[in-house]
């Protein structure tokens, strides 16, 4: 993220931007591939349980290290909520009110790379709650302030995570389904559904 973040103060073109993040993630991908290659069976095999994504791995001696860093993350989303509020003024309508774009742009992303990565490190890459969950608030509670956006988004998003959790442990104790899988069967349905009721009402 630091890379990218260097890098887009060079590029000004958005789509050069995304380029470069994608060649970025095949280079990570090419270069844990060969890592895997050499691994032994037991280290590949962590390290496709760990892509599945799981919270049974975190124990009760890892919680004073992850719970202090989730909440700082927390805190520092639920202090952007008023200038987010701004951007949704537009850029230059926040930049008369006196906010400086880029310095939010950093805030944010060093915010939300703050609470990814931390959980990523300890769960596994959780796929699609991220994406799902703050469209999901967003059309239940029917607003577009960040103040009641970011504390539901948080809600939501726990409450789904531990349900998807509970449905993964529905075969038995022998068999747990991977928790990446049971949230895209969660997730990929409720942002079919948004999108087609966005087209509907347009």
């Amino acid at each position: 993220m630091g890379l990218v973040l260097l890098v887009a103060q060079r590029v000004r073109s958005s789509l050069a931007l995304l380029i470069f993040g994608l060649m970025l993630g095949y280079t990570t991908t090419a270069l844990v591939t060969i890592l895997l290659h050499f691994s032994q069976v037991d280290q590949t095999l962590a390290y496709l349980s760990w892509t599945f994504g799981s919270f049974a791995g975190v124990t009760w001696q890892q919680i004073p290290v992850l719970l202090p860093i989730i909440a700082l993350g927390l805190g520092l989303s639920y202090l952007a909520c008023k200038p987010l509020n701004l951007l949704l003024l537009g850029e230059e309508q926040a930049l008369s009110l006196g906010l400086t774009i880029k310095l939010m742009r950093l805030y944010l992303i060093v915010s939300s790379s703050l609470l990814a990565g931390t959980v990523t490190a300890f769960c596994g890459p959780i796929a699609f709650l991220g994406v799902a969950v703050p469209h999901l608030g967003r059309a239940l509670f029917r607003t577009l302030d960040h103040r009641v956006l970011v504390p539901a988004s948080i809600l939501l998003g726990a409450l789904l995570a531990l349900v998807a959790d509970g449905v993964a442990q529905l075969p038995g104790n022998q068999v747990v389904l991977p928790l990446n899988a049971v949230t895209a069967l969660i997730g990929a349905p409720v942002l079919i559904w948004l999108m087609l009721k966005r087209n509907a009402v347009r």
